[in-house]
């Protein structure tokens, strides 16, 4: 990923995760339900330490902020995929915190570790498992159930992004469906309410041809079975100047599918593909009234500029344009 290195530690809201230390054994034990004096709490610690230090990501620890420790999440290399586990002390937040810390970590992973992909593994019965996965916008994917020693275990993985810089017709079609559907929804993806698909197809078509010069990727986020989730563009400026930054345009999330992590996860996706163009600088606007600010300053967006009545929506409904940017 270029010369910049992931961060080690990760901070939301009202909690922190960090990576292990020898004294996490302590953590481990409880969760366990063991004595500390046992020697398998301290080497579950080592091995996560050593992933650490092999992979340069591995298992995390959930803190809240005043540093009490109330679970981990684990990322662990395979082969050919990343596997997630996650563990939360009872009576502190459960699936709340076990959901708020998955949504976090996943979102990191898609942005910055290796393009594999992620998946957890459950029991059919783990019904509050599969929820805190579903809710960070894992899938269940059932070819990839599997039995070990007997036991019967479901798989749900990750949506992946796909970094492209040419649209085949097919998804065009999807791109096309998506954007008609968000503008209807309200969403501010440069349109007034009710505008007809040919008027979207033409903008759709301008990226798309854009796609062609090199200098703009579309990024979209797919499902475990190919479904489009959201997509976006990421379209670097041109000039000697401002070669090192980027402006992403168009961002949408299927409306169908609200709340389930998806926008952070395309989000994500869409540094991801920035950092790997080179670009060290990303601006994004929107349109003000749409409570996107909020939701942009998440993701270490920071308000640089805006515009008094600088969109018209509708005669009389006047909003501000406004711009956000964030260092990669």
């Amino acid at each position: 990923m270029g010369s910049v290195t992931p961060p080690r530690l990760i901070t939301a809201d009202d909690l922190s995760l960090r990576p292990p230390v020898e004294d996490d054994a302590q953590l481990v034990a409880e969760l366990m339900d063991v004595p500390i004096s046992t020697e398998r709490p301290a080497q579950i610690v080592r091995l996560w330490r050593e992933h650490w230090d092999e992979r340069g990501y591995g298992t995390w620890i959930i803190e809240d902020p005043a540093g009490r420790r109330l679970g981990f999440v684990g990322l662990r290399s395979h082969s050919d995929f990343i596997r997630v586990t996650i563990r939360v002390i009872e009576g502190e937040g459960g699936d709340d915190l076990a959901t708020r810390a998955l949504r976090v970590v996943v979102s990191h992973a898609l942005e910055w570790l290796p393009d594999l992909p992620l998946r957890i593994r459950l029991a059919p019965e783990d019904v509050a498992t599969r929820e805190v996965a579903e809710a960070a916008g894992m899938t269940y994917a059932p070819d990839l159930d599997h039995a070990v020693d007997g036991d019967e275990w479901q798989v749900l993985e990750l949506p992946y992004v796909r970094i492209a810089d040419r649209v085949p017709p097919r998804a065009r079609e999807a791109m096309l469906k998506m954007w008609g559907e968000v503008n209807d929804a309200g969403g501010a993806v440069g349109f007034v309410p009710g505008a007809s698909q040919e008027d979207v197809a033409e903008v759709l078509d301008g990226y798309v041809a854009r796609l062609a010069e090199g200098r703009t990727v579309c990024v979209a986020l797919n499902s475990p079975l190919g479904e489009l989730l959201g997509f976006g563009f990421v379209a670097r400026s041109t000039g000697m100047t401002v070669a090192h930054t980027a402006n992403l345009e168009r961002i949408m999330t299927d409306t169908a599918r609200r709340g389930t992590n998806h926008g952070a996860l395309l989000m994500a996706g869409m540094h991801r593909a920035a950092r790997e163009m080179g670009v060290e600088l990303v601006t994004l606007d929107y349109r003000g009234g749409t409570g996107l600010g909020e939701f942009y300053t998440r993701y270490g967006y920071t308000e640089v500029g805006r515009i008094p009545g600088g969109v018209r929506v509708a005669p009389g409904d006047d909003r501000d344009g406004v711009i956000m940017a964030r260092s990669l």
